[in-house]
């Protein structure tokens, strides 16, 4: 991978600077994913073989020079969107995202879809973060009632027209996403997909007038696939709900259709910048062309919204140092979402030694980052880039038999990453999985209401006891557990947590938590225990 990125930057540096023939293109779109609040460049080692280099990517200054110079070499045919997953980081809780979509207005997105992150505060919340936003926000599948402010700054869909070209352009968001944010009562999501997503595009055709139709997703992959292949009146799916680069000769998808299906998706938190040539004959796409563009050290910074941005965040509260660790912390998705982890086990631990409860469990998806972070000094800001979204601490009491339920919805998903996995402290268990997954009964709006197949993944489940001996839990007893607003509301489809007779809401931020029982420790305290073993004895994830 890393010499790959290193030829991709070279690429990147010659794209930038070589006059080509702009006449050959009719349209260029500009697409971002996840951008997640990514404001300045992130950093990271590189590969120890390469000599422990440091180098960055990303950075909305940086991301802005590569528009302006598309824009430079095809004035009149940029078309510049984000897909969801923006409104993230350090910044919103202070400013209600205006520094985030500040300098994005700066940047001159003409449309952007929203993801399921930016509704993890909740509806009014968001709602405060949009009257900041200046291009348009389109989602086609979300159904909000009257009442609700969101409805002012959210449409269906909309027509950019450029070179004589009328381009459709729609949204969707994930069908799960009530199951996994806090959209709230008033906002529901259609979850027909290919019905909404088809009908969507033939208005747009029939009304609009488009020559051709833009879908921003904050779908999966299989689902984004499945809508091309069935619904030939869209012809370009730009994604971002997966962390996942499609590189150059993987974007298009075949169908029974005239034209084929062309999916794009460029990464997260700004690593990429995607550049989608067009060549436009009627109403389909001639020809075309796809490349990333790595955002790395040899672009340089749109000075103006680098001053910008440098304005805003230097009145953040500076990190500090609270200890150091031995070993680098692995907070990569691809590893936290599908094994038992050295971080999510630190966190877990440090929330069951606060609460004093029988266990303690935190979902992978609530960890992020998606980084390394170096053996050496761990600042509180590491802490918060963990946890962006707010959630606090929630003690729960729950019986035997729904923490079983609890632990066949984690792990329902394995060998495929999910983030309702969870990093547990305070019990052990047999994983197989030969066994039934958990599977929920969902209504046509997305939202989950039952168990419909209980799973058979999980048994011998038992809780460690005061004398650190683990015991086999019985399925009646209540047991206490600390875990996180989301989940205990029912977060992650985790029903058997919502349901739960007996919470205490906390109030206090996971943040502070782990950060104040960080602090107390010399230097940081890694496990590498198991809790989770195969049907053979062993450790299940070795």
């Amino acid at each position: 991978m890393r010499p790959l990125m290193t030829f991709m930057s070279l690429i990147a540096i010659m794209l930038l600077s070589t006059p080509c023939n702009a006449s050959k293109w009719d349209l260029v779109l500009l697409t971002t994913s996840g951008l997640n609040g990514q404001l300045t460049p992130a950093s990271e080692k590189d590969a120890p073989d390469n000599g422990a280099m440091l180098r960055t990517f990303g950075g909305f200054a940086r991301i802005q020079t590569v528009f302006e110079s598309y824009r430079a070499k095809f004035p009149d045919s940029t078309i510049t969107i984000a897909t969801g997953d923006d409104l993230m980081g350090e910044s919103i809780q202070k400013d209600q995202g205006k520094t985030i979509f500040n300098a994005m207005n700066r940047m001159d997105f003409d449309a952007s879809t929203l993801g399921n992150h930016e509704f993890d505060r909740g509806a009014n919340f968001l709602a405060q973060c949009l009257a900041n936003k200046k291009f348009p926000t389109v989602v086609s599948n979300l159904e909000i009632m009257p009442n609700n402010r969101l409805r002012k700054y959210i449409t269906p869909d909309m027509i950019i027209e450029r070179n004589f070209t009328k381009v459709g352009i729609m949204g969707l968001v994930l069908p799960e996403l009530k199951l996994i944010s806090n959209p709230g009562v008033s906002i529901s999501v259609n979850a027909d997909l290919i019905k909404i997503a088809r009908d969507t595009a033939r208005k747009l055709r029939d009304e609009g007038k488009a020559n051709i139709v833009v879908l921003l997703s904050h779908l999966t992959i299989e689902d984004q696939k499945k809508i091309l292949e069935n619904v030939p009146e869209i012809d370009i799916i730009c994604g971002g709900q997966t962390h996942k680069d499609i590189l150059p000769g993987q974007e298009i998808i075949g169908r029974d259709a005239l034209t084929p299906g062309i999916m794009v998706q460029c990464g997260t938190r700004g690593r990429f910048v995607g550049v989608l040539k067009l060549k436009i004959e009627g109403n389909r796409i001639k020809q075309h062309n796809w490349a990333i563009i790595p955002v790395s050290n040899s672009i340089v910074p749109s000075r103006a919204t680098y001053d910008f941005i440098q304005s805003k965040i230097k009145d953040l509260p500076q990190t500090v140092t609270l200890t150091k660790s031995p070993t680098p912390l692995n907070t990569e998705v691809k590893t936290i979402r599908t094994q038992e982890a050295p971080i999510g086990r630190l966190v877990s631990n440090i929330m069951l030694s606060k609460f004093k409860t029988d266990l303690a469990f935190q979902n992978s998806g609530g960890i992020r980052g998606d980084k390394i972070i170096p053996s050496g000094p761990i600042h509180a800001r590491d802490i918060d880039i963990m946890f962006p979204f707010g959630n606090t601490i929630t003690i729960i009491k729950a019986s035997g038999k729904d923490l079983k339920e609890t632990l066949e919805r984690s792990v329902s998903m394995l060998p495929e990453a999910s983030g309702r996995f969870l990093q547990i402290s305070g019990l052990q268990f047999i994983l197989d999985l030969k066994g039934t997954p958990q599977e929920l009964e969902m209504n046509p709006l997305g939202k989950p209401i039952g168990i419909k197949t209980h799973g058979s993944r999980v048994s011998n489940i038992k809780v460690i006891n005061n004398s650190g001996n683990y015991i086999p839990i019985e399925p009646s007893k209540m047991y206490s557990i600390t875990t996180n607003s989301f989940l205990a509301g029912g977060g992650d489809g985790y029903l058997a947590l919502k349901d739960a007779a007996n919470k205490v809401e906390t109030f206090i931020k996971i943040s502070e938590v782990i950060k104040s029982g960080i602090l107390k420790m010399k230097t940081l305290e890694i496990e590498n225990t198991t809790t989770t073993f195969g049907t053979d004895g062993k450790p299940f994830f070795k």
